[in-house]
């Protein structure tokens, strides 16, 4: 008997589909996945190998000194705020331990916020009375300049080259530089890094200027903000992150495969940050820092988020100095 032309058609169909399925199945089993080259994402801003020039310690404006409280009242102060209902601050809302934003609560918080709430508290006579304004590093003195805030509580270091551009508090903290590394990096201090060595910092901070007076040979990158080391530190970007004591015992803090290492080579006293000319708000907050660090506020402050990771201080350990 003759077989249907359409059944040899599909037993055809059939045994070739069969064919290409056992192929499949044979595969050689030691075949790999093409390799894909996947760049390492950067942070916008990033500049490798910046060009920077060593810091001179400048005290030829004697930086420290600021405003005599006087006798500027709060209700003069306010009237110098754009808004004298409402103080607003340029804040951290990413630094852990200083100015960061809680991830449960989302409300910000850390040692900066605590000094600032303070300082609205006696400006405002009422802790709520503030607008926060989160903003980089970067961003400091044209939030200022600009009009956008009317002080800055942000890790901000008192210079001489600072005071040309905006107005400054006395001192309210010391903190210092130093070096966050890997465990197994077998860097030691700053002195340890070498021409084949990458250490971060922020773009516009003091950071680079105080590495390049210590170390010309490290090659330096710089980023808009300083948690963006962070990042580059843990892809193997860099070797080293280098900046305030305080900003770096936040990111270890993050990471237990990190740690501070060496000795502070640089002195960084944070100020608070005022637009140029607006002494009377100066003077006011100066009064109001001259109580946060004879009550328990200042004390309390850093216990709570700086004494475990760095130790020491028992008392505000701040320069007061006056210009007038």
């Amino acid at each position: 008997m003759n077989q249907h032309p359409y059944r040899t058609r599909l037993a055809a169909a059939c045994a070739a589909a069969t064919g290409l399925l056992l192929a499949a199945c044979t595969s050689p089993s030691s075949m790999e996945p093409p390799q894909v080259d996947v760049p390492t994402p950067l942070p916008a801003g990033i500049v490798f190998d910046a060009d920077v020039t060593a810091s001179v310690p400048d005290d030829s404006c004697d930086p420290l000194s600021s405003y005599s409280p006087g006798t500027v009242t709060a209700e003069q102060a306010r009237a110098t705020l754009d808004n004298p209902d409402v103080v607003s601050i340029g804040v951290s809302q990413s630094t852990n331990l200083m100015g960061y934003a809680d991830p449960v609560t989302n409300k910000l918080t850390g040692f900066d916020i605590d000094i600032a709430t303070a300082v609205v508290q006696a400006l405002m006579g009422d802790a709520t009375k503030v607008k926060w304004v989160p903003m980089t590093s970067g961003e400091r003195e044209s939030a200022l300049n600009e009009d956008r805030v009317d002080m800055v509580v942000r890790t901000m270091s008192i210079t001489c080259d600072r005071w040309e551009k905006i107005e400054f508090s006395t001192e309210y903290y010391k903190a210092g530089q130093r070096l966050l590394v890997t465990k197994d990096a077998g860097i030691e201090s700053v002195t340890d890094l070498t021409a084949d060595h990458h250490v971060c910092t922020g773009e516009t901070s003091t950071s680079g200027g105080n590495i390049a007076a210590v170390n010309d040979q490290v090659k330096q990158v710089t980023v808009p903000d300083f948690n963006d080391c962070l990042v580059l530190l843990q892809q193997g970007t860099v070797d080293a992150i280098s900046t305030d004591d305080t900003i770096l015992a936040g990111m270890a803090a993050q990471d237990p495969t990190l740690v501070i290492v060496g000795e502070t080579f640089s002195v960084e006293s944070y100020g608070i940050g005022f637009q140029k000319d607006n002494t009377d708000l100066a003077r006011f907050v100066n009064g109001a820092l001259e109580d946060i660090a004879a009550g328990p506020t200042w004390q309390a402050a850093y216990d709570e988020w700086l004494k475990v990771p760095l130790g020491g201080a028992e008392a505000a350990d701040r320069t007061v100095q006056y210009r007038d």
